[in-house]
C-alpha cells in the first residue's frame, strides 16, 4: 500500500519548538525531552452551547452529532458531553458528525492523523531513574491489532475501581472517547471489581508506531467535543466547573422573543435573553488573563427563525447590533465574533445559517494555537490505557494503579514527574480530573462526567427532583438554609443512579473533598489531620435561591453605623461560582450569623457575624463585592483592627480564588498579576448604597465629595487600612470621635482602659472624675494586693456612682480627666483596638458550645482572673460581684461560677471562640487547653 504522503516525516515536522507547549507539560527542557522519543500534531477542539432555557441548544447539539432532531422541549439536568460524536474533515475542513465507522475514534486514530515522527531516544525510567534506550520494534504492521488486546497482570496490592451505572444509556461506551453521554436513567451493565487484585493494563510498543508511520489508516476526521449547558441557574456552580480556557463557545438566546422580555422560564421575573447572554459572557472571560492567547472565542447564535415571518437579514443585523452595543468596548474585545449573528432554525438539519454556523467553527478550530500542536508520542500508552478504562466504564481510580500500570509499559514508562505532568495536563484538556493537592492526589477522575452526575444528586433544578419527599425535603431544605448535613448527602447519594458512581466509602471522601476544594460544598476551614468523620453539616452557597432583602438601607441609623469596602473587578464581571468560594472561604473565619435557626445565607450574599455589636455583610453583584460593616451603636465604635482584618481576609480571598480558577484553566499567576484583576474602594453608605473611592485618593484627601453633592470625611474608611502592627496612635491621629465622646464607656472598654494605667495615675485620675480619696482606700482595702482589679473596681465605681455636678459618664469625661493630669488622650483610641492573632484558627466547630467537662477543668489552668474574665465574656458587674462575695475564698470555684453564668446568658451564643477571643484578651492561660481539646494543637 502506497504510504500517505500526509503521514512522510518532513523536515519542519522534526523541529518542534518546546516553548510551545501543553499547559502543565513541565519545563521547555524536559517537554523536549519527552519530544525527542517522538511526536504527533493533536488536534483538539471543543465546542460548548450555553444560553437560556428552551432557546434550543439541545436541538443544535443533536443536529452537530447527526442525532434525531427532539421537536418538543426537554430541559437538560446540568450539562451533556458529547465525546468525539462531532468531528472535522481534515480533507475538506467540514464539521461532520460522527456515526459508524467513523464513531471509532481513539487514541490510535488521533496518532495517525497527527502525523507521527518516531526517533531512537531515550526515556527515564521511573523504576532506577536512569535513561533507557528506546528503539523501534522489529514487529511488522500485521501485529498491530493483537497488541492492543489487554494484558492482565498482577498488582501486588489491594486495589479499588469504581463501577458505572447509567452513565451511558443512549450510546455504549464500548467505542472509547465516542459516545455520547445523555444521562437517561435506564439500567446499564457494568463491571464490578470491588478490592480487585488485578489492574488491566494495555501495553503498548514500538510495531504500533510501525503501523502509524505505515499510512495503512487514512482517517482524515478529527473528533471534537461538543458540551450542552442546561440553562437553569442552578447550575451555575457546575457550569463554571467545566468552561474551559481552550475553546469556541455559542452563546444562544431565542431569536423570536423581546431581548428585553423577561423569560417565562425563570420564576424570578427578572432575567431576559440580555441579561443571561452577559451572564454567559461574564462567566466565559472573568478568568482569561491578557496574553496573546485569543481563546476562548465567543459566537452568537439566535434561534427560533422559523417562528418569524420578518426579514431575516434585518433580523440579523439588529441582533449584531445589540450584542455589539453589549461588548464592543469590552477590554477583552478579541476573543468576540459580532459579526454574523447566526439566526437558526434548529429544527431544519439542512439549514443554511447551521452551515455557516460551522464553518466558522471550524474557521475558529484550525486558527487556535493548540490546533497542529505536537505532542509527545510516549504519552500514548497511557492515553490508550485510560481510554479503555473508561470503555471498561471505570469511572475513578487511585492514582498507585494508573502508576503501576504506567510501569508495565516498560521503556514506555513516564517517571513520576512526567506522569504528573502528563495528568495535569490531560486535566487542562477536559479529558480527566486531577487535583495535585494533598488528599485529593490519591485518585483520578477518568470520567469528568461522572463528577457531573454526582453534582446532579443536590445541585439540580426542582424540575429534577426525586419523588421520594423525604429526600425532597432535604434538597428543599438546603436552598431555603443554604445548609446540608452530611448524613443527608449520603443519604442522596444511595439512589440507585447516583451510588453506582461511588459505592465505596473511600470514593464517597474523596468526592467530598473535591467538592470542598471546589467549595461546591463549604466548610470553614480544617486543620491537618482533623478527620472528615466529626463534620456534621456543609454549607452549599451555590443552592440558595432567595436574594438578600435590601430593606436594611431604609433604617436612617444604617448610615451613621457602617462603613463599606468595594472591591471593582478591572476586566470583567464576577460569575456566580467565584461569589460562592468567596462566601465560603469568609465564612471559615467569621460564622454566618443566624435568625430564629436560619443561616442569613442568600444567593451571592451572606450576612456574617464579628461580634454580639459588630456584623457585615458581603453582597457579590455584577463586576463588584460590595461590604457593609456596621457596628450597633456607630461607625465610630468600629474596631480598626477588626476592619482591617476583614478586609485583609477578603483581599487575600479574593486573590486566592482568582489564581485558583486562572490555575484550572491552565494559566499561571503570580500573587502581584493577579492583585491587579481588581481595585479596592473604601468609604460608607450614602442614600441607598456605598459611597466609595480608591484607597490611594483616601489617603491623599481628609474628604472627598460625592456624585450627589455629599461631603465624606476619609477618616473612618481608612479603617479598613488600619496598620494593625502598630501599638501607638500616628502623629495624625486625631484621637476619639465626637459621636464616641458623647457615649458611655462599657464596662469591657473601662476594663480595657485600666489595663493601661498605673495605680498612681488611676488615683490622680479618680480624683478628676469626682471620686473621693476614701473610694479608693475602700476598693483597696476589699482587694489587697490586686492591682488591676482596684483599677478596674474604682472605674466601675465611677460609672456607677451618682456624683455630684457630674450627671453623665462619658468618653468626653474621661478624656477631660486624661488632658487634665497630662495629654494622654490616645489611651482612650486603644480600649477600640481588638485581638486579631485567633482569626488565623478561626473553625467552625469553635461556633460549638463548649462542654461542661471542659469548662470544669479550665480553672486549674488560669490564674485569679474571674473579674476581668467575667467582663469579657459579657457577664454582668452586678452578677460577677455576687460571684465574688459568694466564693470570696475560693479562686477556682469564683471562675467556674463565672463560666456556668456565661453559659447560660441567652442575649449570645457562648461559643468556644468568644471563650478563646476573652482568654486571649485576659491573657492569663487557658488558650492553650482550649487549643489542645478542640484543635488538637
Amino acid at each position: 500500500m502506497q504510504q500517505d504522503e500526509t503521514l512522510q516525516e518532513t523536515p519542519e515536522n522534526d523541529g518542534v519548538n518546546p516553548d510551545n507547549l501543553f499547559p502543565f507539560a513541565g519545563t521547555s527542557e524536559e517537554f523536549s525531552k519527552l519530544l525527542s522519543t517522538g511526536t504527533y500534531e493533536s488536534f483538539e477542539n471543543r465546542v460548548f452551547l450555553c444560553g437560556s432555557c428552551a432557546c434550543g441548544k439541545s436541538t443544535l447539539a443533536s443536529v452537530l452529532i447527526g442525532s434525531p432532531i427532539p421537536l418538543t422541549w426537554k430541559s437538560t439536568d446540568g450539562l451533556v458531553i458529547h465525546f468525539g460524536r462531532n468531528g472535522i474533515n481534515l480533507e475538506t475542513f467540514e464539521m461532520v458528525p460522527l456515526q459508524g465507522e467513523d464513531r471509532g475514534q481513539n487514541v490510535l486514530t488521533k496518532v495517525v492523523i497527527g502525523k507521527p515522527t518516531r526517533e531512537t531516544g531515550t526515556c527515564q525510567s521511573s523504576d532506577n531513574h536512569l535513561d533507557q534506550p528506546i528503539a523501534p520494534s522489529p514487529m511488522g504492521a500485521d501485529n498491530l491489532q493483537s497488541n492492543l488486546q489487554p494484558i492482565k497482570k498482577e498488582v501486588s496490592n489491594s486495589s479499588k475501581v469504581s463501577q458505572s451505572s447509567d452513565a451511558c444509556l443512549t450510546e455504549s461506551r464500548n467505542l472509547p472517547g465516542t459516545n455520547t453521554i445523555t444521562f437517561d436513567i435506564k439500567k446499564a451493565t457494568s463491571i464490578s471489581l470491588p478490592k480487585m487484585k488485578k489492574i488491566e493494563a494495555y501495553a503498548v510498543h514500538d510495531d504500533i508506531l510501525k503501523e502509524v508511520k505505515s499510512g495503512q489508516y487514512k482517517i482524515k476526521i478529527a473528533p471534537s467535543d461538543l458540551v450542552d449547558f442546561g440553562g437553569q441557574r442552578s447550575y451555575d456552580m457546575t457550569h463554571q466547573l467545566f468552561v474551559q480556557h481552550g475553546g469556541t463557545f455559542v452563546v444562544m438566546f431565542d431569536g423570536s422573543r423581546d431581548f428585553h422580555e423577561p423569560l417565562k422560564e425563570y420564576p424570578t421575573g427578572d432575567i431576559s435573553n440580555e441579561s443571561i447572554v452577559k451572564h454567559w459572557v461574564n462567566s466565559i472571560l472573568t478568568y482569561c488573563v491578557d496574553d496573546t492567547d485569543v481563546m476562548p472565542m465567543i459566537l452568537f447564535a439566535a434561534t427560533h427563525s422559523d417562528l418569524l415571518s420578518e426579514d431575516l437579514q434585518k433580523m440579523k443585523k439588529c441582533f449584531v447590533k445589540k450584542v455589539t452595543d453589549m461588548f464592543g468596548t469590552h477590554e477583552r474585545k478579541k476573543h468576540f465574533v459580532f459579526d454574523p449573528v447566526f439566526f437558526i432554525n434548529g429544527t431544519d438539519k439542512n439549514d443554511q445559517e447551521i452551515q455557516n454556523l460551522k464553518n466558522q467553527l471550524v474557521s475558529i478550530a484550525r486558527n487556535q494555537p493548540s490546533w497542529g500542536l505536537r505532542r509527545p508520542m510516549i504519552w500514548v500508552p497511557l492515553e490508550l490505557l485510560i481510554s479503555n478504562m473508561k470503555k471498561d466504564n471505570v469511572n475513578i481510580i487511585f492514582k498507585s494503579h494508573l502508576a503501576e500500570a504506567n510501569k508495565m509499559n516498560g521503556d514506555l514508562a513516564l517517571s513520576d514527574k512526567q506522569l504528573d505532568d502528563f495528568l495535569l495536563t490531560q486535566h487542562a484538556l477536559g479529558k480527566i480530573m486531577y487535583f495535585n493537592q494533598p488528599e485529593l492526589n490519591n485518585f483520578i477522575i477518568l470520567y469528568p462526567p461522572a463528577l457531573v452526575n454526582i453534582l446532579r444528586s443536590f445541585i439540580t433544578d426542582e424540575l429534577f427532583w426525586p419523588d421520594d419527599e423525604s429526600l425532597r425535603k432535604i434538597l428543599r431544605d438546603m436552598t431555603d438554609t443554604g445548609k446540608i448535613y452530611k448524613k443527608d448527602l449520603l443519604k442522596l447519594w444511595q439512589q440507585e443512579r447516583f451510588h453506582a458512581y461511588i459505592p465505596d466509602d473511600d470514593f464517597k471522601e474523596f468526592v467530598i473533598q473535591v467538592l470542598i476544594h471546589l467549595d461546591v460544598l463549604v466548610l470553614p476551614k480544617l486543620y491537618s489531620g482533623t478527620s472528615n468523620a466529626h463534620v456534621i453539616y456543609y454549607l452549599v452557597p451555590c443552592t440558595v435561591k432567595d436574594k438578600m432583602p435590601m430593606s436594611f438601607l431604609d433604617d436612617k441609623s444604617f448610615a451613621n453605623r457602617t462603613l463599606s469596602l468595594v472591591y471593582r473587578l478591572q476586566k470583567a464581571s464576577i460569575p456566580s461560582a467565584l461569589s460562592f468560594k468567596l462566601i465560603g472561604a469568609v465564612s471559615s473565619i467569621w460564622p454566618i450569623k443566624e435568625l430564629n435557626g436560619r443561616p442569613l445565607l442568600y444567593h451571592s450574599s451572606a450576612v456574617l457575624c464579628v461580634d454580639e455589636k459588630t456584623e457585615f455583610r458581603m453582597i457579590v453583584e455584577d463586576s463588584k463585592v460590595v461590604v457593609y460593616l456596621t457596628h450597633m451603636s456607630s461607625k465610630s465604635s468600629i474596631s480598626p483592627d477588626i476592619a482591617a482584618s476583614i478586609q485583609e481576609c477578603l483581599t487575600s480571598t479574593l486573590e486566592v480564588v482568582l489564581k485558583f480558577y486562572l490555575s484550572i484553566i491552565g494559566k499561571s499567576q503570580k500573587k502581584e498579576n493577579v492583585s491587579n484583576l481588581f481595585q479596592i474602594e473604601v468609604g460608607e453608605v450614602c442614600g441607598r448604597s456605598s459611597c466609595v473611592v480608591s484607597i490611594s485618593k483616601a489617603k491623599l484627601n481628609s474628604d472627598w465629595v460625592c456624585n450627589s453633592g455629599i461631603k465624606h470625611s476619609s477618616r473612618y474608611p481608612l479603617l479598613w487600612c488600619f496598620n494593625k502592627t502598630q501599638e501607638e496612635c500616628p502623629s495624625h491621629c486625631p484621637g476619639l470621635a465626637n459621636t464616641i465622646l458623647t457615649t458611655s464607656p462599657t464596662e469591657q472598654q473601662l476594663s480595657r482602659f485600666a489595663n493601661q494605667l498605673t495605680n498612681n495615675s488611676c488615683r490622680e485620675l479618680m480624683l478628676h472624675l469626682g471620686l473621693q480619696r476614701q473610694d479608693w482606700e475602700d476598693i483597696e482595702d476589699c482587694y489587697t494586693g490586686k492591682s488591676l482589679i482596684i483599677r478596674i473596681m474604682v472605674l466601675h465605681l465611677w460609672k456607677t456612682k451618682r456624683i455630684k455636678g457630674k450627671p453623665t459618664k462619658s468618653f468626653r469625661n474621661l478624656l477631660d480627666a486624661l488632658t487634665a493630669v497630662g495629654d494622654q488622650r490616645h489611651l482612650l483610641c486603644k480600649v477600640f483596638r481588638e485581638e486579631t492573632d485567633l482569626l488565623d484558627i478561626a473553625d467552625v466547630r469553635l461556633q460549638e458550645v463548649p462542654h461542661d467537662d471542659v469548662l470544669n477543668g479550665l480553672p486549674k489552668h488560669l490564674g485569679n482572673c474571674a473579674i476581668q474574665l467575667g467582663i469579657e465574656l459579657g457577664v454582668t458587674m452586678s452578677s460577677i460581684n455576687e460571684t465574688m462575695v459568694r466564693h470570696h475564698k475560693d479562686m477556682y470555684k469564683q471562675i467556674s461560677d463565672i463560666l456556668v453564668k456565661w453559659k447560660s446568658s441567652r442575649q449570645i451564643k457562648p461559643t468556644i471562640y468568644r471563650l478563646m477571643l476573652a482568654l486571649e484578651r485576659v491573657d492569663i492561660g487557658g488558650l492553650d487547653y482550649l487549643k489542645n481539646i478542640y484543635l488538637g494543637q
